[in-house]
């Protein structure tokens, strides 16, 4: 035993390294474990498969057997779901995909800065260009975005917008959208300015409820730190702006905004 020794990181966790390169991570909690592995071991087998090492459940621990850089990846990586699990109770694929990620492309730079940390997940890039549009929307005061649907253009940009809010680096969003849509104009649609507009916000409402739970969503909206309203409204405001659709882009009315934020700019 004389070449083993015991780290501890975190409270639950144990990591046993021994000389034939193999390194143990002990779990106090077996309900924790089980999650972590998850059914039948998928996890783990997605995890052996993606980094091309040997990983075995053994009782309480995990056991990993490949190279020592190959096994302070898997190690990190399983750090990563542990805490996925602790925070959000259910570990997906994409969570072991980006626990991969994580720490296999270009340690050097620490993708840690591009981790958007909300209340219920944490949001990790997957790509290049996804962490360039993070870097912007942190970094610039106007983003303008466009490509395919599913690209996370709409859900990495009220991630960050969420978390600068609770940061309390901004003191509201608004999510908006040109007034019209399928040839009809707001005022002859039924009900108040947020019952017209909601309909066409689904993208935008549904990463915000993906990110914060329900209710603290909808106080946010009582109170207005949130803020849904067409975009006309807000020629002469400064606040993070989510325009929807790529419409959008095309509408007049977004020169007129950008037009609007440079002249009260220029008079700071």
């Amino acid at each position: 035993m004389n070449n083993v020794y015991y780290k501890n990181i975190v409270n639950d966790l144990k990591f046993v390294y021994s000389e034939n390169n193999t390194l143990s991570i002990i779990f106090k909690n077996n309900d924790t474990l089980m999650g972590v592995v998850g059914e039948f071991n998928n996890n783990l087998k997605e995890l052996e498969k993606i980094t091309n090492t040997s990983i075995y459940s053994r009782g309480n621990s995990i056991l990993i057997k490949s190279t020592p850089k190959k096994n302070e990846i898997v190690k990190n990586a399983i750090v990563f779901l542990f805490d996925q699990f602790i925070n959000n109770g259910a570990i997906e694929k994409k969570d072991i995909i980006s626990s991969v990620n994580k720490f296999m492309i270009e340690e050097k730079n620490d993708k840690i800065e591009y981790i958007i940390k909300t209340p219920k997940k944490s949001v990790i890039p997957r790509s290049e260009k996804q962490k360039n549009y993070v870097r912007a929307l942190r970094d610039k005061e106007i983003i303008i975005s466009s490509g395919p649907a599913g690209t996370g253009k709409t859900y990495l940009a009220v991630a960050v917008a969420l978390t600068m809010l609770l940061d309390k680096k901004i003191e509201r969003i608004i999510l908006s959208r040109p007034a019209v849509e399928a040839g009809e104009r707001l005022g002859f649609l039924p009900g108040d300015m947020r019952e017209k507009v909601d309909p066409y916000l689904r993208p935008l409402y549904d990463a915000l409820y993906d990110l914060l739970d329900f209710e603290k969503i909808q106080k946010r909206i009582e109170i207005g730190d949130i803020e849904i309203a067409p975009l006309a409204f807000h020629l002469n405001e400064i606040s993070i702006v989510d325009f929807d659709h790529t419409d959008v882009v095309r509408h007049p009315l977004v020169s007129k905004i950008v037009k609007a934020y440079s002249d009260q700019n220029f008079k700071k």
